[in-house]
């Protein structure tokens, strides 16, 4: 290992296959975690989902410690498959992480980790994989089959649904 090497603490091959290259042509991390200039993501908390106690699935929150935006991870027990979405899924700045509740389902297939936006409407899948349009007002879903509620209020509780 050359001293620039052991000085700059990066494995040998790490070192020689960056040098000499510029800034585009360096690995860089997966957009969907770039947050900020410096992202510092760390494991925040949870918000547990219960029903009539019995923890069904979970919401894990993670987040940058330099700009605070939070990330989130629908967690449902006995679903091991994996996500569409590797890493943590992109949110736009005007939304926030919250988990929409329908009354029509049951089991874990009554809650669902969704983004929403102040107002406006979000498109929201059924288990028949029917598309339904859902109100939402001041960051809440507006509906009489289903209601929500903010991940960011309720990091490190459980919430009976």
């Amino acid at each position: 290992m050359s001293e620039s090497d052991a000085a700059s603490g990066k494995p040998q091959s790490y070192t020689r296959k960056t040098l000499g290259k510029s800034d585009e042509e360096k690995p860089k991390a997966p957009e969907v975690y770039k947050c900020c200039d410096n992202p510092q993501i760390t494991y925040f908390g949870v918000v547990n989902l219960n029903i009539n106690e019995r923890t069904i699935g979970s919401v894990d929150v993670w987040r940058c410690g330099v700009c605070k935006k939070q990330f989130c991870e629908e967690k449902q027990l006995g679903i091991e498959e994996l996500t569409d979405v590797v890493g943590m899924p992109r949110i736009d700045s005007d939304a926030k992480w919250a988990v929409c509740v329908s009354k029509l389902q049951k089991g874990r297939d009554r809650w669902k980790l969704v983004k929403l936006k102040e107002n406006g409407e979000i498109k929201f899948e059924t288990v028949e994989e029917k598309i339904i349009s859902l109100k939402v007002e001041n960051f809440k879903i507006e509906d009489d089959q289903h209601w929500s509620f903010l991940i960011e209020e309720n990091v490190n509780k459980a919430i009976e649904i």
